[in-house]
């Protein structure tokens, strides 16, 4: 039997390993901080909202280091002069001085303040929304982006998002790089994290650093990374590859090798499943770095137990379902903790093996128990007539094809790369995606839209399964009413080696694109022109975007950028639209610039609910 409860307390043992939430409750033995001692905040957080709580977060030191003791206080107002709640904590320098609690008994479909203070020091003001009560029929808006690379600080294109007046926004994976930024020798570097197969103590330090770094400005008095998009409004979080590592900690159910974590030998087909009953996720090293992005993250405390499914038994439960009004559920997935292993191809370990070794029906990338359980939440929402299943993911489910470099026909120096990369769901992961999206067809499970990063670009795409996954000759199957949208980077690399920003050169690559997937029997970029409820298409640089509806209005490969959903008070029309700003070189640190690079709306389109 499944047990899945977000509000379960874990183990003892699970309670050591995952302390994700710190009690807000101090003992009366610490004693308070001296008046003297100057408490400076690193941002506010609000997340894992629900029709009645929410996880509320901070940072907060004193110079040198030390804990700090806080009262967190959340009202209904700005001015604070009707507070609904307050708590006190302190600061756990075990967690990096960050802070959790969370806030129960709230009002559905309320906005709230809050902030935390500390003598006469109080903290920048955040807001939140609970989420509407499940009856309510009421318009919800929200937004999705995620790969956020140090090399890019402080992420101009996010400047904007506060006033976009979101209920939620999904950060969506790569919330920070483990690798070096900026310039060795100068005020900005940032070393490399230290490699947490061999030095998880040394790891967690300097994973809290890369959390950190993407909060601070880069430049004295400049723009203030992401502490403006965590307050100003609640966020869910996804874990990708590089919060892992991006090693073999990304495939948190594969077999653990040794030493303890750094995974088994990939290129040998008796690992493509995992059979051993031992797991990367249930590792010392796995765990550090599930902590340290726990801990910055306002991610409220989950454990699952499954006693018939060992790979996913007694562990920190990353995925979740959350209902906002009658029209819409949230669904989160977790595609990185119990996902087999990436497989490798013989004599080419540093390869990925995307053929008949990833049409293994016993491979898996969410495990047996997520797995059934997200079948389960989708039927039981269209049984609720629930319109809009919004599914967000880490790796991209649509398919690419395997095409390799294509170069733009108006400017040869501008080129993409397109491939399906062996740690996407098609690449890796086929029988499983395949039996995934089937269900979702053959169930008429309808108005499914799958979210996802990790691409560096933005494209829309249908989705389609194989008839025959060992055979795609024998075509593919679109799945109704289903589309996919792959967002970003909020700042990262791939979208800088295009820097001409014509519209010209981007149509020129999006259509070399549509037309290799179709020579190849895969469907291709964009959404077809005549699916069901498309209007009012936009894209810039393109007057006849409605009309034609061409690759190139679904495609941006160029920009850095966020999505948005805004869905009726009825349920029946889902706008979205692009936001973003024009690339930029790495380590080059841009501040936001009103004039010559703005946040502007790059594309768009409106559906209408089947």
């Amino acid at each position: 039997m499944f047990y899945c409860n977000r509000n379960q307390p874990k183990s003892k043992s699970m309670a050591v390993k995952h302390s994700l939430i710190l009690v807000a409750v101090i003992a009366a033995t610490v004693s308070p901080n001296p008046a003297q001692a100057k408490v400076i905040y690193n941002g506010v957080a609000a997340g894992d909202t629900t029709e009645e709580s929410a996880v509320l977060w901070t940072r907060a030191t004193t110079e040198p280091n030390t804990p700090v003791t806080l009262t967190v206080q959340v009202a209904t107002d700005p001015g604070f002069t009707n507070i609904i709640y307050s708590a006190k904590g302190t600061t756990n320098a075990d967690k990096d001085y960050t802070f959790k609690t969370q806030v129960k008994s709230l009002t559905s479909g309320q906005k709230y303040y809050y902030r935390f203070l500390s003598g006469t020091f109080v903290s920048p003001t955040g807001t939140f929304k609970t989420a509407p009560a499940k009856n309510q029929k009421v318009a919800v808006r929200f937004g999705f982006g995620g790969d956020t690379d140090g090399q890019w600080r402080p992420y101009p294109s996010t400047q904007f998002l506060g006033n976009l007046n979101l209920d939620f926004f999904i950060y969506l994976g790569d919330t920070i790089y483990p690798t070096a930024a900026g310039v060795l020798g100068t005020a900005n570097y940032s070393p490399a994290a230290a490699n947490p197969y061999t030095n998880t103590k040394q790891a967690l330090i300097d994973y809290h650093r890369k959390y950190l770094e993407n909060l601070l400005p880069v430049h004295v008095g400049g723009f203030a990374g992401l502490q403006a998009l965590l307050a100003t409004t609640g966020s869910y979080t996804l874990f990708d590859n590089q919060e892992l590592g991006n090693k073999q900690f990304t495939n948190g159910g594969a077999p653990t090798g040794s030493p303890p974590g750094a995974g088994a030998d990939a290129t040998n087909t008796a690992n493509d499943v995992n059979v051993t009953g031992r797991y990367i996720n249930k590792t010392n090293n796995f765990q550090i770095l599930e902590q340290a992005d726990a801990d910055y993250h306002p991610l409220g405390e989950r454990a699952i137990f499954t006693p018939n499914d060992s790979r996913t038994n007694n562990t920190s439960q990353q995925f979740l379902a959350q209902q906002w009004g009658a029209n819409v559920i949230l669904i989160n997935l977790d595609d990185r903790s119990y996902g087999d292993i990436r497989v490798k191809l013989l004599g080419s370990p540093s390869m990925d093996d995307v053929g008949m070794r990833a049409n293994n029906p016993n491979r898996t990338m969410l495990g047996l128990s997520q797995l059934a359980w997200v079948e389960r939440t989708l039927a039981t929402a269209q049984q609720n007539r629930i319109t809009w299943k919004i599914i967000a993911i880490s790796s991209p489910i649509d398919e690419l094809g395997q095409l390799g470099k294509i170069t733009s026909t108006v400017d040869p120096t501008q080129s993409v790369t397109v491939v399906d990369s062996g740690k996407s769901w098609v690449g890796g992961y086929r029988a499983e995606r395949n039996a995934l999206l089937k269900y979702i067809a053959d169930n008429s499970i309808r108005n499914v839209v799958f979210i996802t990063t990790d691409d560096h670009l933005n494209r829309i795409n249908e989705v389609a399964y194989f008839n025959d996954i060992n055979n795609p000759t024998a075509g593919r199957v679109i799945v109704p009413d289903t589309l996919t949208i792959v967002a970003g980077p909020l700042g990262a690399s791939g979208p800088n080696s295009i820097t001409n920003h014509t519209f010209a050169n981007l149509k020129s690559l999006a259509d070399q694109i549509a037309d290799a997937e179709t020579l190849v029997g895969v469907n291709p970029l964009g959404l077809d022109p005549a699916f069901p409820g498309l209007q009012n298409v936009y894209r810039e640089g393109d007057t006849s975007a409605d009309s034609l509806r061409q690759p190139a209005d679904f495609y941006s490969p160029d920009t850095f950028n966020y999505v948005t959903f805004e869905i009726s008070a009825d349920g029946q029309t889902l706008s979205v639209k692009t936001y973003g700003i024009n690339s930029y070189p790495a380590d080059t640190f841009a501040e936001p610039d009103l004039t010559n690079n703005p946040v502007r709306q790059i594309l768009g389109f409106t559906l209408r609910a089947r």
